[in-house]
């Protein structure tokens, strides 16, 4: 039995049923909060480390509100696309599966956070914007052939828009100098690498069974 199937069995009746609902309601009121109020993310809820080692405990949920547009334009496409991807994972993978694919990028977080900070006693700020963002990757790589409508117009696989974010990944991790912001690109990517690692590597009789054997 794998790990993930050890989890499964001790947690799943733990998961929560729709899921991006809730994450979606999370965002809007991390774009009011961004829109109206910005510092007070800042200075009460983001992920600060030392803050949280103090007793700020509620920020291990609250960094999750964070929401990198100010245009409600385009918060309301990401809200219902984020959605529409989320609601389609779970349906397909089952609602534990979805569960532990974004609470293990939740943690990931707050574990790098914090042993940074335990580490160096310097306050890395880390944002799940990159996190979010690996939700469409981990979908690419569920149904490689879906077609999206770039800005509207253009049809594109989810597979060439996925290589396309990856390389986007790649140029901000050699170009953005925040270093907060280059672990977040690292632990983005590692969740979904981790994440397929842990749910699709199954032996049967010594053969590893691909992901695409269960779409």
């Amino acid at each position: 039995m794998t790990i993930y199937e050890k989890l499964e069995r001790k947690l799943g009746r733990y998961a929560i049923p729709n899921l991006m609902k809730y994450i979606c309601v999370m965002y809007v009121v991390g774009f009011l909060i961004q829109s109206f109020n910005p510092m007070l993310y800042y200075y009460y809820l983001d992920l600060d480390p030392e803050a949280i080692l103090h007793g700020h405990i509620w920020r291990l949920v609250t960094f999750l509100f964070y929401y990198p547009s100010s245009n409600i334009f385009w918060m309301l496409i990401g809200v219902f696309v984020y959605y529409s991807l989320g609601q389609t994972l779970e349906t397909v993978w089952g609602v534990f599966k979805y569960n532990f694919f974004f609470f293990m990028g939740v943690l990931l977080l707050i574990f790098t956070s914090i042993l940074f900070y335990l580490l160096t006693h310097y306050p890395l700020q880390l944002y799940p914007t990159y996190m979010t963002f690996s939700i469409f990757l981990a979908y690419a790589l569920t149904f490689p052939d879906a077609t999206f409508m770039l800005y509207f117009f253009f049809p594109i696989k989810a597979k060439y828009l996925a290589g396309l974010e990856v390389l986007i990944y790649a140029y901000m991790f050699l170009t953005v100098p925040d270093l907060g912001s280059k672990i977040a690109i690292l632990l983005s990517l590692l969740n979904v690498g981790l994440f397929f690692y842990l749910t699709t590597r199954h032996h049967r009789g010594g053969k590893v069974i691909n992901f695409r054997d269960y779409r």
